[in-house]
């Protein structure tokens, strides 16, 4: 950014739909009348625009009409390799091509608000405050800036360190020798190293021995082409470690000369956490996929035949009574299928809950006239009463429903939890945990969700379920996680 420009910031926002480019316009320059927003529908018509130099930022969307929004950063950075560009979009971090990630200056994700807003002007602001440290093409140095010179905090090189202390990652510098020279207060809080610890420490030693030469090789890049971004994960002082992103920047004199290299280390834990639940619920929806389109696809074909058979017959009714069947199944299945989608998510808030009480009012609605049930516990433990009692409605009507009219139930404490076990004929072991899957049943009648039902209630709790022997050779369901009680 030059002197004569430095009160303004001309920004090229990508988007194919130009409502979303126009609020973008209005709602930045009222966080921030220095932003001058321009648009582009397509990345051609963005990538004439970086030709023509005018170009302080690019915000753009991920998915592009005319090119793959990896090809069109990478052919930005091949016109201006310093140019910061900022993802804009609707798709969630974890769905990003992994390739784009070290090429971007930031992400942010569209809200249904317009709050994101303020967060996407200073995230354009912090990108082009960064840009003008690392390009030195008459960018102004912080004692240039009239807004710093009224604030009587020891000068201005105390303002920028006081400002970078209060940046929660952590921020260090490293001269033309690839040593510290200098860290903000995040460094010693997150790596738990003093300053004496800290000065002249090679950069590496903050990270875990498996991640060093990732390091290394990261900052190598920043010295080479300006910039690097690597994931790794650091490595506390007292062994502990922390997942985190790892971007890099080159840092000149006035006259171009590399001087050393900025780095930033963000913590994504949080992140992490995410992608990882994301791919575990990926991974049931897959199962969850399978299941469906098998049990649905066999009543249908039962429907579709015997509505064939009864048009080819005076007398159809039992091929009607059939359809009725398959329909009814069809609609349980549904019926489960809603039922699963809600009590499956992470349970969010629970109250204080007497085992015994519930178990007994949801047997009075599943039991049997001659079916008997032997309560032992005096447990109480922190659930969603609705959710538990649909756990409870799942196993006690399957052992109803499996070990006879006449079963015996036993509900009683494990160590850390409890357990519900019946006197029927049992489960063989090799088809216990097939049970506990989506579509696995022994009742044709049956959905097969029951079992991976409650075993989906029990794990949005953080609890377990499991199917064991029962001392009485029936079944045992057993579901622990829950401490002592």
């Amino acid at each position: 950014m030059s002197d004569a420009d430095v009160d303004r910031v001309r920004v090229l926002h990508v988007d194919d739909d130009p409502e979303i480019v126009d609020l973008a316009a209005t709602f930045l320059r009222r966080e921030d009348d220095r932003l001058d927003v321009t648009s582009a529908e397509t990345a051609a018509e963005a990538l004439d625009s970086v030709r023509a130099g005018d170009v302080h930022c690019l915000v753009s969307d991920y998915h592009l009409p005319d090119m793959d929004c990896a090809e069109f950063v990478t052919a930005v950075h091949d016109i201006d390799p310093e140019l910061p560009c900022i993802l804009f979009t609707g798709r969630d971090r974890a769905r990003i091509d992994a390739d784009i990630e070290s090429a971007i200056s930031g992400y942010l994700q569209k809200g249904s608000g317009t709050e994101r807003y303020a967060t996407l002007a200073s995230e354009i602001l912090a990108a082009v405050d960064q840009g003008s440290r690392v390009d030195t093409d008459g960018g102004s140095e912080p004692s240039a800036r009239p807004e710093l010179a009224d604030l009587d905090l020891g000068g201005q090189g105390a303002v920028l360190a006081n400002a970078l202390d209060t940046v929660q990652d952590g921020f260090f510098v490293l001269d033309r020798d690839r040593t510290v020279v200098y860290w903000n207060e995040s460094i010693p809080g997150v790596t738990g190293y003093d300053d004496a610890d800290l000065d002249g420490m090679d950069p590496t030693a903050f990270f875990a021995p498996g991640d060093r030469d990732r390091i290394t090789d990261a900052i190598d890049e920043a010295f080479e082409t300006g910039r690097a971004t690597v994931e790794a994960a650091v490595q506390r002082r007292d062994g502990g470690e922390v997942p985190v992103e790892f971007r890099s920047a080159r840092l000149t004199d006035d006259a171009g000369a590399t001087v050393g290299v900025a780095g930033v280390a963000r913590d994504i834990s949080d992140r992490i956490a995410y992608e990882r639940e994301l791919e575990r619920q990926n991974e049931r929806l897959e199962e969850l996929i399978g299941a469906v389109s098998h049990d649905l696809r066999n009543p249908l074909n039962v429907i579709a035949g015997r509505l064939q058979l009864a048009r080819e017959m005076d007398d159809g009714e039992e091929h009607f009574e059939a359809v009725e069947r398959s329909t009814n199944r069809m609609e349980t299945l549904i019926d489960d299928l809603v039922i699963l989608a809600r009590k499956g998510k992470p349970v969010d808030e629970t109250e204080s809950l007497a085992l015994a009480s519930l178990v007994e009012t949801v047997w009075s609605d599943c039991g049997t006239d001659a079916a008997s049930i032997h309560v032992d516990t005096d447990r109480r433990l922190l659930a969603d009463r609705d959710r538990l009692r649909r756990l409870l409605e799942q196993v006690l009507d399957n052992a109803v429903t499996h070990a006879g009219p006449d079963v015996t139930v036993t509900v009683a404490d494990v160590a850390d939890g409890f357990y519900i076990a019946d006197d029927g004929p049992g489960i063989p072991e090799d088809d216990r945990d097939r049970l506990l899957e989506y579509g696995e049943t022994t009742d044709h009648e049956a959905s097969g969700l029951g079992l991976a039902l409650a075993r989906r209630v029990a794990e949005a709790h953080g609890w377990s379920l499991r199917i064991a022997d029962s001392t009485d050779d029936g079944t045992r369901v057993e579901i622990t996680g829950m401490g002592g009680g």
